[in-house]
């Protein structure tokens, strides 16, 4: 058996960040490209770049930052407060994830216990 958990981050009732948002905006990170990010998710540009103006307009503040032209420094990356904004999540997402998991262990191994415990009774 597994425990299933979803965590996000709400501000005033609207999700900011969720597990799938923080894939989206690390992918775009690595590759530089809300496009190619969006292309690896399977989604259209514009809904990519919709969710990623809903993650800034509801957390208060730019979390990426585009730098045209050339050079190896030029598309889209997280800013510095995005990218620790994001990475602080991500973390704290998987902090939860296991803690409900080794919860949900403990008592499904009680559970084992208690069900051993009263077979040995009956068989008494």
């Amino acid at each position: 058996m597994e425990i299933r958990a979803r965590f996000w981050i709400e501000n005033r009732g609207e999700v900011v960040l969720g597990g799938g948002k923080t894939k989206l905006l690390l992918t775009v990170d690595r590759l530089g490209s809300i496009q190619r990010a969006a292309a690896e998710f399977g989604m259209s540009y514009s809904h990519a770049w919709g969710t990623i103006q809903r993650v800034e307009q509801r957390a208060g503040f730019k979390v990426v930052e585009t730098k045209l032209g050339g050079g190896r420094d030029r598309g889209t990356r997280l800013t510095p407060k995005g990218r620790a904004f994001v990475k602080a999540s991500d973390g704290l997402f998987k902090d939860l994830r296991n803690a409900v998991e080794k919860r949900f262990r403990q008592k499904l191994q009680s559970f084992a216990q208690l069900e051993e415990d009263q077979h040995a009774l009956v068989g008494q």
